[in-house]
């Protein structure tokens, strides 16, 4: 099954076409435990890449992921009440994201709509550009999966080019949030190169996650994030208990995902530049805007309602011109 490719000129459009848009039958004839997430962006041209790995700057290859633990440390240096010692490393990733630090989370919405209103809100001189919503499935049950889930969130401390999988599982086994996970049968391993295999499965696929949700605006976009691993490379090396065997080692880069990875995305959604007015003007009937969605932003509200008043102004002088 290929990934789908649409172009939506219309609301109406971009409905029928999410409405279309399902995943496969099972030989059963049930469908698949997933559920469609949504990621909108304005300029189609962009990687699915979390902010820590983009380029600062876009004639640079430069990018934070080196300081992924400068920029957490020092945020819970300055504002220990607020990412606090006692959270959970995707809780921490999560609050970090909703105030603006770059993470290894990606943004997606479990709402279409609120996926479309991204890929038609221009910004950074993109106004020209077509912008473009990813239509991802996720397995419902990888929620399961939470003690690792903390674990790979967890990376800015265990994953460093100095560690392999091996390393990797003896670190985060110790920790507090791992502790349902060893009592499990599934990850109670025979040998360290077991646990290494098992690593290497969990870091070579995407995680669709949940995040405690702390804020208005969390609600009102209806998030959910694709948590990303660390690049890694397959080199020999001599494991120091004796296990001589080809290794995994981290390595601090991260790869984007692949648009036209069918096992992941079921859809890309083409939305034309010369369309995307009208669609925030459509979607603001459907209580999509950006006074909804960034609801606890006081600057925000405000400046709607001096843009409200102006466009009334503009309409009772200038009519012709609305």
């Amino acid at each position: 099954m290929s990934v789908a490719h649409y172009t939506a000129n219309s609301l109406a459009e971009f409905v029928a076409q999410i409405c279309e848009i399902k995943a496969p039958l099972r030989k059963d004839g049930f469908r698949f435990n997933e559920i469609p997430l949504f990621r909108g962006h304005s300029d189609n041209s962009y990687k699915l890449i979390p902010a820590i790995a983009r380029p600062i700057e876009s004639f640079s290859s430069d990018t934070l992921i080196h300081e992924e633990r400068n920029l957490i440390e020092m945020a819970k240096f300055k504002l220990p009440d607020v990412f606090r010692e006692d959270m959970q490393p995707l809780e921490l990733l999560a609050l970090l994201q909703h105030y603006g630090v770059p993470t290894r989370l990606l943004d997606v919405t479990e709402n279409a709509l609120v996926a479309l209103y991204f890929a038609c809100c221009s910004k950074n001189n993109n106004a020209g550009t077509n912008g473009e919503v990813i239509v991802f499935k996720s397995n419902e049950l990888e929620v399961a999966n939470y003690p690792v889930i903390n674990a790979i969130a967890d990376s800015y401390r265990f994953a460093t080019s100095s560690q392999t999988f091996q390393d990797f599982y003896r670190n985060i086994v110790c920790q507090p949030y791992f502790a349902e996970q060893r009592q499990s049968k599934g990850t109670r391993f025979d040998s360290p190169a077991d646990a290494a295999k098992w690593l290497n499965k969990v870091f070579s696929d995407p995680h669709f996650v949940y995040a405690p949700t702390r804020s208005q605006r969390q609600r009102a976009q209806q998030g959910r994030y694709i948590l990303f691993s660390n690049y890694f490379i397959k080199s020999p090396y001599n494991h120091p208990n004796g296990i001589s065997e080809e290794d995994w080692i981290f390595k601090e880069e991260i790869e984007p995902l692949n648009k036209d990875n069918d096992s992941i995305i079921l859809a890309r959604i083409t939305i034309p530049k010369g369309s995307k007015q009208k669609l925030l003007f459509d979607l603001e009937n459907f209580g999509i805007s950006k006074e909804v969605l960034f609801c606890d932003d006081i600057g925000t509200i405000c400046d709607n309602i001096t843009n409200s008043y102006q466009r009334k102004v503009r309409y009772v002088f200038n009519p012709d011109n609305c």
